[in-house]
């Protein structure tokens, strides 16, 4: 290579790296990612604080990660380069058989704080209160993973949570049985998202409301439209652009005149239906149900024949699972606790007489969530 090729090659990549640096100086930035469903980094605090004790150099790497030119081209780069490389999962999101994207499992952070926190509200308000936990995909789904991957103990974290509920007198449904026999009948879990489909969550329905003795509406009452093109939270997050959307599914019955009332920012409007397709247009399509996460959302089915009251204590799990159980209660209230901050018991629950308490999550949730504690 001659001189003068050295110096070209120099220079064409000092321009390349400069162009980048200004471009991203004068480019807005965005505070929230829709395609990720989370806040983006800010810029970092400076003062002598946290230039001493590492959090500006740790935070201003997050800014720069977060705001990079071409974010989601790297991504992609780096996720099938690493896929070449045998390195499957090593950015937390498995490529698997059948077009699966899967999240690696959640370690046991909270899981004894949270199932605590659990049985002391449940004593102070003396409501029934059932538990219904989702496994996590990886582990209902543990035929498609790849060959080398971490271990999903859900066998453990379930057994923990069983005894812990019979210790309590908690009422819990355990859907891994009737999960792994069904799921070579029906898609349980999303190929692109950690939800359940609308197909899981009438599948959690049925037990639910066998184990309360409750009697669940068949699917003959409902119509099913299909929304193509659907691509979940692990989709946005694992850079493996190349894999096939998934169908969304609304089921829909017409004799259901179910009203929404949402409330947030201390503000309550009420809708006339539980699904929001407006949002099938938008960049997070789950939200078509409950119109996504608000700190508290209201259910009332005028037409319902039992008049019971139900409290649902939730994560994004009940969202398509509302709609099954508005069939067979007058009134539903969900309470997110990672935007309600006040003591449920004594906010909610003195308000509003409830039959029955509702604790629904996915496991990956549970097991970390810190929020949870504001339920006390």
């Amino acid at each position: 290579m001659t001189e003068k090729s050295k110096y070209i090659i120099t220079v064409i990549f000092l321009t390349f790296i400069g162009v980048f640096a200004v471009m991203f100086w004068i480019i807005p930035k965005e505070d929230f990612s829709p395609k990720e469903k989370r806040y983006l980094q800010k810029f970092p605090e400076v003062n002598f604080t946290t230039l001493t004790d590492g959090d500006f150099e740790q935070n201003f790497e997050s800014y720069i990660n977060d705001h990079m030119l071409l974010r989601d081209t790297f991504m992609g780069i780096n996720s099938y380069s690493n896929l070449i490389a045998l390195n499957n999962g090593s950015d937390g999101v498995y490529l698997c058989s059948d077009g699966y994207l899967i999240n690696e499992p959640e370690t046991d952070e909270r899981l004894n704080l949270n199932l605590s926190v659990t049985a002391d509200f449940s004593k102070k308000t003396g409501i029934d209160t059932t538990v219904l936990i989702a496994p996590s995909t990886g582990y209902i789904m543990d035929d498609v993973l790849p060959l080398n991957h971490k271990e999903y103990k859900d066998d453990e974290y379930f057994s923990t949570i069983n005894n812990f509920c019979v210790e309590n007198n908690l009422n819990f449904i355990d859907l891994r049985d009737v999960f792994k026999t069904e799921k070579s009948n029906i898609q349980i879990y999303y190929r692109t998202d950690h939800h359940w489909t609308t197909q899981g969550a009438y599948l959690a329905y049925k037990t639910l409301c066998n184990n309360l003795g409750i009697t669940p509406k068949s699917t003959d009452t409902f119509s099913i439209e299909k929304n193509k093109g659907f691509y979940g939270t692990t989709y946005n997050t694992s850079g493996f652009w190349l894999v096939d959307s998934d169908t969304l599914e609304i089921w829909n019955n017409k004799e259901n005149k179910s009203t929404c009332e949402i409330t947030a920012n201390g503000k309550s409007t009420t809708f006339d239906s539980m699904y929001f397709k407006e949002n099938l247009k938008g960049a997070d399509k789950y939200e078509v149900f409950l119109n996504g996460n608000n700190p508290i959302t209201t259910v009332k089915n005028p037409n319902s024949t039992n008049k019971e009251k139900l409290l649902i204590i939730k994560d994004s799990f009940s969202h398509c699972l509302t709609p099954f159980l508005s069939e067979n209660f007058s009134e539903i209230t969900l309470v997110d606790m990672r935007y309600y901050k006040k003591d449920v018991s004594e906010e909610i629950c003195k308000n509003t007489k409830f039959d029955k308490v509702l604790i629904c999550f996915g496991i990956d949730n549970f097991l970390s969530d810190k929020d949870y504690a504001f339920l006390e």
